[in-house]
């Protein structure tokens, strides 16, 4: 099945949905903190509330969409976000605050996993993947410009106001899924469903090793990005010196990287399939990895910034590539489960993402040793994944 324009900037906009709820809430913390009458650091804990419930309501949401379908998931999510962030905005107690953004996290995960099983129920691999790639203009733009955004609307009102608008923009989507997006998941699928229970289906898809070598690359992947997003700010700010706004404009351009790598992924879709671009990111982690792990040898303490900031940036360009060749692969090897498909790539990401990010943090030590240590493994462990599994792994229908 083909997708019409209106289907596809649908399903951008539910790819912006998530990234939308975390980074244009960040220049509202403070506000918010002084006016719930909280720390700022336990206003944070309304970001950590929103990643844990996007983590775990995936494994919910991918079985369900399977068994009732990805129209009654992605409507009824919007609906949880949208009274998320309502109830967010009128709220002056912290503890409904953070009910509200659970909310929020359960309504984004949802449309987030239907979105993916969407996009396998109408598209090939190949198609799929260029698909993923150029979602992944969003993801880059996201960080950059959701904060700029967040920031001019508590010029224009208050902190409250951000979550009005995310309140609009998910009732934009909902009238337009109910408009422009029909049903796509196959009868056979919902057959499949309904004869096994949502552990039978994980079982079975845990224990193919075609899928188990993709879900492995994005996770490697997804920690190595996680690792840098997280911690890149004090390395360059507290190790190299960078200003708030030096760091913003090397984060800007690593954006770049991530975007120009995303439709350059596209365009060579045209010409080549999933597993041999798979290929070439396997030579490319592995060299990226060698040069990480010598810059943290060789280099006196902090090293040189100029070198450091070279690698990240080829780093971030490597991971969208990766993410949408390896999300589009997996995604068709089980065309009967791919909700709960969809659901374990978003648990492996940011299962993958939180435990990285916690270890480069943990070995920080005032140098980029930490961090280079940790995304050169990662690397290493993409690099692995699709070498000795994907690559090795027979009859993938791709």
């Amino acid at each position: 099945m083909s997708m019409t324009r209106g289907q596809i900037a649908l399903l951008a906009g539910f790819s912006a949905l998530a990234p939308m709820a975390i980074d244009m809430y960040l220049p509202a913390l403070a506000p918010l903190a002084s006016d719930l009458g909280v720390s700022v650091d336990r206003a944070g804990q309304s970001i950590s509330m929103f990643l844990f419930g996007l983590a775990g309501g995936q494994i919910v949401a991918g079985p369900l969409s399977d068994r009732v379908g990805r129209r009654p998931v992605f409507l009824i999510g919007l609906l949880l976000f949208l009274g998320g962030a309502v109830a967010a905005a009128v709220t002056g107690s912290f503890a409904v605050l953070l009910a509200a953004r659970l909310a929020q996290a359960f309504g984004a995960c949802s449309v987030m996993v239907a979105g993916r099983a969407i996009v396998r129920d109408r598209m090939e691999a190949n198609e799929a993947a260029r698909f993923f790639s150029l979602l992944a203009l969003i993801g880059g733009l996201a960080p950059v410009l959701a904060p700029l955004i967040g920031a001019l609307l508590i010029q224009l009102g208050d902190w409250r106001l951000t979550f009005w608008v995310m309140a609009g923009f998910a009732g934009l989507l909902f009238f337009s899924g109910i408009a422009v997006m029909s049903e796509s998941r196959s009868t056979e699928t919902a057959k499949t469903a309904r004869q096994e229970n949502p552990f039978s289906a994980y079982r079975a898809l845990l224990t193919n090793p075609a899928l188990l070598g993709y879900l492995l690359t994005s996770m490697f992947n997804s920690a190595a990005f996680f690792s840098y997003v997280a911690n890149s700010s004090v390395v360059m700010v507290d190790s190299y010196g960078l200003t708030p706004l030096q760091f913003s404009l090397v984060f800007g351009v690593n954006s770049v990287a991530l975007i120009g790598a995303a439709q350059l992924n596209r365009a060579m879709l045209k010409s080549r399939n999933v597993p041999q671009l798979l290929r070439v990111s396997s030579r490319n982690a592995v060299m990226l990895a060698l040069l990480l792990l010598i810059f943290t040898i060789v280099q006196p303490v902090t090293g040189n910034f100029w070198i450091f900031a070279i690698l990240l940036f080829f780093m971030v360009g490597s991971i969208s590539p990766v993410q949408a060749n390896s999300m589009a692969g997996g995604l068709a090897v089980d065309a009967l489960r791919s909700g709960s498909t969809a659901a374990l790539f978003g648990a492996c990401t940011f299962a993958g993402g939180a435990i990285a990010s916690w270890l480069a943090g943990l070995l920080y030590d005032g140098t980029s040793r930490g961090l280079s240590l940790v995304v050169a493994i990662c690397l290493l462990g993409v690099a692995g994944a699709i070498r000795f599994i994907v690559l090795r792994t027979p009859a993938q229908p791709v």
